[in-house]
Parts: structure tokens; C-alpha cells; sequence
């Protein structure tokens, strides 16, 4: 049995648990806050998983295939298609938001009452922020919290202080929403660092 393609399993089994609960949270939010952009991040990874699921699944069935038994392999199966259908259900969720439907009173006043929100931040060409860590973001900007970056196709949950910031990359931060607003103007290069 090949240790670099269960070594691959592995971690790709890692990714799709950690994922699908990032995206649980941050669909939850969405339709707390009714923010649009949350809703369309959590699309964007829902599609995401659909591709993980499927690299996962082909090499679970080449594993099994150098197995003596291949049937030993069906748990290891399910568990990536729970992963899988949590993910499905997380874009279920923020369905009412694209269609633009109304949130229900109750969670504008609770959201109304929150200290944090959670937005979506693009990084454009020309902003200040583009070759800093979340160190130095930390150091020199709003007081916030990346909790993901999307850069490219793929995904970068719950960043390391180490991680450099690219134009292109389209960050998930939680802080106030005049800290969020901050950013956003220095992400777009409006407002020049300190």
C-alpha cells in the first residue's frame, strides 16, 4: 500500500472536516448579518469541496484497489461524503440571502447589538497591504482578524501571523465594522498605512 497516497487521504480528509466547518460558521453568519458576500464565499467554497470530495474519492478507490480488501475502505468513503453533505447543507443555508430575501426582525435586532462583524475584504493591485504579513497587518492596521484568505482556487483557513498578503486574495475578516471599513479602504489603496 502506497504511504505517500494514504499520506495524500489523510491530509485531504484533514481539509474537507476543516472546510465544511469553516463553512457551517460563516453561512451561520451570513444569514445573521444577511451579507451577500458571505453567502457568495460560502458558494465559492461549497465548490471547492465539490472538487476536494472528488480528488479524495479517486484516491480512496486506488488505495482500496491495491488493497487485499478493498471493502475496508467503504467508512473511509462515507466519512469524505459527510464532509461532503455538511458543505451542501452550508449553501442550503444561505440560500434566503442570494434570493435577497428579508431576514427576520429578530436577527436585525441581535445583529444590531453585536460588537463584530464578519466581512469579506478584496486586496486589490495597488493597495499598501499587498507583500505584508498578517504580522505586520496586525501590527500596522485596523485591529482585526483574518480568519481565511481565498487565493485563487484555494483556501487558506485560520492564517498564521507568517502569511503574506497578495494582490488578488480575498480575505475573511471578523472586527468592528468601522475597523472592516478600514481595511477595505486600505485593501482597495485609498487610505495609505502609518
Amino acid at each position: 500500500m502506497s504511504k505517500d497516497l494514504l499520506s495524500e487521504i489523510r491530509d485531504m480528509l484533514i481539509e474537507l472536516k476543516n472546510v465544511a466547518e469553516f463553512m457551517v460558521d460563516l453561512a451561520y453568519t451570513a444569514l445573521l448579518t444577511n451579507s451577500r458576500e458571505l453567502a457568495e464565499e460560502v458558494e465559492r467554497l461549497e465548490e471547492y469541496i465539490d472538487e476536494l470530495h472528488t480528488r479524495y474519492e479517486m484516491a480512496v478507490l486506488e488505495l482500496a484497489k491495491q488493497s487485499e480488501k478493498p471493502a475496508e475502505f467503504l467508512g473511509t468513503l462515507r466519512v469524505g461524503l459527510a464532509a461532503e453533505a455538511l458543505a451542501d447543507a452550508a449553501r442550503e443555508m444561505v440560500q434566503p440571502v442570494l434570493r435577497g430575501d428579508e431576514p427576520h426582525e429578530i436577527f436585525m435586532v441581535a445583529m444590531s447589538e453585536a460588537e463584530e462583524a464578519i466581512g469579506r475584504v478584496n486586496v486589490e493591485e495597488r493597495s499598501p497591504l499587498a507583500g505584508k504579513s498578517l504580522s505586520e497587518l496586525g501590527a500596522e492596521g485596523p485591529p482585526v482578524t483574518v480568519i481565511a484568505i481565498r487565493r485563487g482556487g484555494s483556501w487558506i483557513l485560520h492564517p498564521g501571523e507568517d502569511v503574506k498578503l497578495h494582490a488578488g486574495d480575498v480575505l475573511v475578516v471578523k472586527g468592528r465594522d468601522e475597523d472592516l471599513e478600514e481595511l477595505r479602504r486600505m485593501a482597495r489603496g485609498e487610505v495609505k498605512e502609518e
